[in-house]
C-alpha cells in the first residue's frame, strides 16, 4: 500500500518553482529519505502534504485517499515541521497536555511514556522557553510521536541535536518503522539520511533529480585504486600491458577503475612487486556521499 503518494505536483512562489512536476510514491513501512539543500523545496512539498497549503496543479493522497476537505485520517499523522513550537511560558509536560488534549487522546501513560523516550524526563517540568535548541527540538518530536501515528513526517528531525541524541532519534524512528510505522523525512545531511533511509528521493531546485535505494547509492559512489610507486610511468605502463585502465593523474598518482583490481587490490600488488615497482602507496578511495550528492545536482543541472 502507498501512504505517501504524489502526481506531478507544481507550487509557484511568484515566478520561482518551488515544487516542479514532482511526483513521490512512499510504501507502507518505508522509511524515505527526502534530500535537498536549503530551499531545494523540501518543506514546501512537505506543507502541500499536510494540507497547509495547496498546489497550483497536481494531486496527492494519503493511504490511499485523496487529500480533500473530507479527508479523515489526520490522528494517523504525526509531524515536525522547520522550528518546533512550544508555549514558552509552559513546562514540557504542560506543553505535552496541550497537546494530548487536541489530540483527544485517552491514554495518559502516552505521555510519561514519550518524555522518557525522548529523554526529556529531568527537563518535564522546565518551562520551554529555557530548553536548549536540541531539547526545544525533542519537544517538537515528542508532540510527533505521542500518538503513536501510522505515518510520521519529520522536516530536519536532528537539527540542534548533540551527536548522542542524533543516534537515540535514528534507533527511535528505526524502532518505529519496525512497528509498521511509515516515515517521510528530510534533511540536507545525506550522510545521516542512508543510515536510517530503505529510499532516499533528491531534490533539486524544485525537481525530483534521482531517486534510489540505499544499497543503489552504495553502488553509485565513484570507487578507484590509487597508487604510487618510485617509478610511475614505468607502473602505468606494466599496469596497462596486464589490461588494467590505469592513468597517471596531475597528482603523479595512478588511478585505477577496474571493478576486479578494487576488489582484488592484492593481485595488482604482487604484479607491480614482480616488476620490481613495489607500491608505495595504494588503497582505495571511495567517494563522499556529500560528493555523490553535489555531483548529482550538477548533472541535472547540465
Amino acid at each position: 500500500m502507498e501512504i505517501i503518494s504524489t502526481n506531478a505536483l507544481v507550487k509557484y512562489f511568484g515566478t520561482t518553482p518551488a515544487c516542479d512536476n514532482m511526483s513521490i510514491h512512499v510504501k507502507e513501512r518505508e522509511i524515505y529519505g527526502f534530500l535537498g539543500l536549503n530551499g531545494a523545496g523540501k518543506t514546501t512539498l512537505i506543507r502541500m502534504i499536510l494540507g497547509m497549503i495547496k498546489p497550483d496543479s497536481g494531486k496527492i493522497a494519503l493511504f490511499g485517499q485523496p487529500l480533500a476537505p473530507q479527508f479523515n485520517q489526520w490522528n494517523d499523522i504525526g509531524y515536525l515541521v522547520e522550528t518546533p513550537y512550544a508555549y514558552p511560558n509552559l513546562s514540557v509536560t504542560e506543553n505535552l497536555k496541550v497537546y494530548y488534549k487536541l489530540r483527544q487522546l485517552t491514554n495518559p501513560a502516552l505521555l510519561e511514556d514519550i518524555i522518557e523516550k525522548l529523554k526529556l524526563t529531568k527537563y518535564k517540568d522546565k518551562k520551554a522557553k529555557v530548553l536548549s535548541l536540541g531539547n526545544q527540538q525533542r519537544l517538537g518530536l515528542a508532540k510527533a510521536l505521542m500518538h503513536q501515528p501510522k505515518l510520521l513526517i519529520l522536516d530536519e528531525p536532528i537539527n540542534g541535536l548533540d551527536p548522542e541524541g542524533i543516534v537515540e532519534v535514528r534507533e527511535l524512528l528505526k524502532d518505529l518503522a519496525s512497528k509498521g510505522a511509515t516515515i517521510f523525512l528530510s534533511s540536507h545531511i545525506l550522510a545521516e539520511i542512508s543510515r536510517i533511509a530503505n529510499r532516499i528521493g533528491i531534490i533539486h531546485e524544485g525537481k525530483l533529480v534521482q531517486e534510489l535505494t540505499t544499497h543503489e547509492l552504495t553502488d553509485r559512489l565513484i570507487k578507484k585504486l590509487v597508487v604510487k610507486t618510485s617509478y610511475n610511468t614505468q607502473a602505468v605502463q606494466e599496469l596497462l600491458r596486464a589490461g588494467y585502465k590505469a592513468v597517471l593523474t596531475v597528482h603523479d598518482e595512478i588511478e585505477i577503475t577496474d571493478h576486479n583490481a578494487i576488489a582484488n587490490p592484492e593481485h595488482l600488488a604482487t604484479l607491480l612487486v614482480e616488476k620490481h615497482l613495489p607500491p608505495q602507496q595504494l588503497y582505495l578511495f571511495t567517494e563522499d556521499l556529500e560528493m555523490f550528492f553535489l555531483r548529482t545536482i550538477r548533472t541535472n543541472k547540465s
